[in-house]
C-alpha cells in the first residue's frame, strides 16, 4: 500500500509544482470521469432500448396469443384444452408469429419461442425442452454469455400461461464494445495531448525562468561593476583628501575637524554599502511621533546649513511600523533635500493619517527632478550628484516595501517638489 501511495505520488508531484499543474490535474480527473460515465451511459442506454423492445413484443405476443385463444373457443365452442397445439391453425398461427419475429428481430438474432400452459409444453419453436425450466411461472429477464432469456407470466380468460424467449444479443455486446473502444481511444488521443501541451508549457516555463535568473544573474554583474566603480571613485577621493591632510606641513590647513570628516563619509557610505544586500526585517508596532520629530530636529542641527529651514507639521497621535527604519527613511530624505538646496530654502515635513493610510510628505524648496529621470531615482547606483553612491532612495523604497507601502514623487508646479510615503495603517501593536 505504502508503494502505491508513493507511486501516486510521483505521479502529481509535478502536477502540484507546475503553474497551471493543479488545473490540469483537474481537468484530467474531470474528463476521466466524464468518459467513464459516457460508456456507463451508453451501455445503459443499449440495455434500456433491449427491454423496451422485448417488453413490447411480449406484450404484442401476449395480445395475439389472447385473441387466438379466443378465436379457437368460440370456434370450436370448448373451453381452452392443450390439444388444441395439434390443431392446423395452431401450427399455422405459430409460423406467422416466428416469422414477425425473426423480421423484428434482425439485429437481435431471434432464436426460440415456447408458450406453456399449467406448466406443460403448449406451442414452440426451435425450443428443445418440453417443460418449463423453472418450478414457477415468473417474469425473468436472464442473461447467459451473449444470450438473453425471457419469460412472461400471463393470464388469459382466468388460465395462465408462460411466454419464454430467447434472443441472441451478442450484436449489442458488439455495438457497445466499439463505441467504449473509440471512446477510449479519443479519451487516450486527449489525454496525451493535454499532458504533451502540458508539458510544452512546462518546458517554456522552465526556458523563461532560466532566462530570468540569466536575465538577474547580468543584472547583478552590472549592478556589482557600478557599485565596484562607485565605490573606488569614491575611496580613492576620500584617501587622496586624508592623505593630502597628512602631507600638510602648515598646521592651518592639517584640521583634524577635516580629517574626521573624511572618516565620517567613509562610515557613512561603507554603511550605505552593507544595507544594500541586507534584508529589511521590521518589527512593527504603534508609537508616538514625538520621538521621531525630536530626532529629525536633531539631524538637522547636525547638518548645519543655516540658511535652510526644517520645518515639520505632526497631525497624527500615533504612527504605525518600525520606528528605526521610518525614521532611517525620513533621515535619508531629508538629508536628500538639503543636499537640493545650494545656501537657503525650505525643508518641510508632514505627518498625518488619511483614513486607513498612513502618509509621510517630505516637501523642499529645491529643483523639480525631470520627468526622464523620475522613475530611475529609486534605482541602486543612480544619481545625478557628484558625490555619493545612490543608495539613500533606494533604501527608502525598500523600507516602504518592507511596510507593505509606496513612495511617490510629486513636482510641484512652481518650485520644489514632494517625496510621499504611504503605508496601511494596520496598528496591530
Amino acid at each position: 500500500m505504502g508503494k502505491f501511495l508513493k507511486f501516486i505520488k510521483n505521479i502529481i508531484d509535478p502536477f502540484l509544482k507546475a503553474p497551471l499543474g493543479l488545473l490540469t490535474l483537474v481537468f484530467l480527473l474531470v474528463f476521466t470521469l466524464f468518459t467513464l460515465f459516457q460508456i456507463l451511459y451508453f451501455k445503459y442506454y443499449l440495455d434500456n432500448s433491449l427491454m423496451k423492445k422485448v417488453e413490447s413484443t411480449l406484450n404484442q405476443i401476449e395480445d395475439k396469443l389472447s385473441d387466438y385463444i379466443k378465436f379457437l373457443e368460440n370456434f370450436y365452442k370448448i373451453p381452452f384444452i392443450p390439444e388444441f397445439a395439434e390443431l392446423p391453425e395452431s401450427k399455422g398461427w405459430l409460423v406467422e408469429l416466428v416469422d414477425s419475429l425473426v423480421d423484428l428481430f434482425k439485429k437481435e438474432k431471434f432464436i426460440n419461442l415456447a408458450i406453456f400452459y399449467q406448466k406443460e409444453l403448449f406451442l414452440a419453436w426451435n425450443y428443445k425442452e418440453k417443460y418449463l425450466p423453472y418450478q414457477a411461472c415468473q417474469n425473468l429477464y436472464q442473461k447467459e454469455a451473449s444470450l438473453l432469456k425471457v419469460i412472461k407470466k400471463t393470464k388469459i380468460e382466468h388460465k395462465e400461461y408462460c411466454i419464454s424467449l430467447t434472443l441472441d444479443i451478442s450484436y449489442y455486446q458488439k455495438t457497445f464494445y466499439r463505441y467504449a473502444i473509440i471512446v477510449i481511444i479519443l479519451y487516450l488521443l486527449t489525454v496525451i495531448m493535454v499532458l504533451y501541451l502540458f508539458s510544452r508549457f512546462r518546458e517554456a516555463e522552465e526556458r523563461k525562468k532560466e532566462i530570468e535568473i540569466r536575465l538577474q544573474a547580468e543584472r547583478e554583474l552590472a549592478l556589482l561593476g557600478r557599485m565596484a566603480a562607485t565605490l573606488a571613485h569614491e575611496l580613492r577621493n576620500s584617501l587622496n583628501n586624508l592623505f593630502l591632510l597628512f602631507q600638510a606641513k602648515d598646521s592651518d590647513k592639517f584640521s583634524q575637524e577635516k580629517i574626521m570628516d573624511e572618516l565620517k563619509g567613509l562610515l557613512e557610505w561603507t554603511q550605505e554599502i552593507l544595507l544594500f544586500h541586507k534584508n529589511i526585517k521590521i518589527q512593527p508596532h504603534t508609537f508616538s511621533p514625538e520621538n521621531l520629530i525630536y530626532e529629525l530636529k536633531l539631524l538637522s542641527a547636525n547638518i548645519g546649513k543655516k540658511g535652510i529651514r526644517l520645518e515639520i507639521e505632526n497631525q497624527a497621535e500615533t504612527l504605525w511600523g518600525d520606528p528605526f527604519w521610518i525614521k532611517r527613511a525620513l533621515e535619508n530624505l531629508i538629508k536628500n533635500s538639503y543636499q537640493a538646496l545650494d545656501k537657503e530654502g525650505l525643508v518641510k515635513v508632514t505627518i498625518s493619517k488619511n483614513e486607513d493610510f498612513y502618509l509621510i510628505e517630505v516637501f523642499d524648496s529645491g529643483p523639480s527632478i525631470p520627468e526622464n529621470i523620475k522613475a530611475k531615482v529609486f534605482d541602486p547606483f543612480f544619481t545625478t550628484k557628484k558625490e555619493g553612491f545612490g543608495l539613500g532612495l533606494y533604501l527608502v523604497k525598500k523600507i516602504m516595501e518592507a511596510h507593505h507601502g509606496i513612495i511617490e514623487i510629486e513636482n510641484l508646479p512652481n518650485y520644489g517638489k514632494i517625496f510621499r510615503l504611504k503605508w496601511k495603517a494596520y496598528e496591530k501593536g
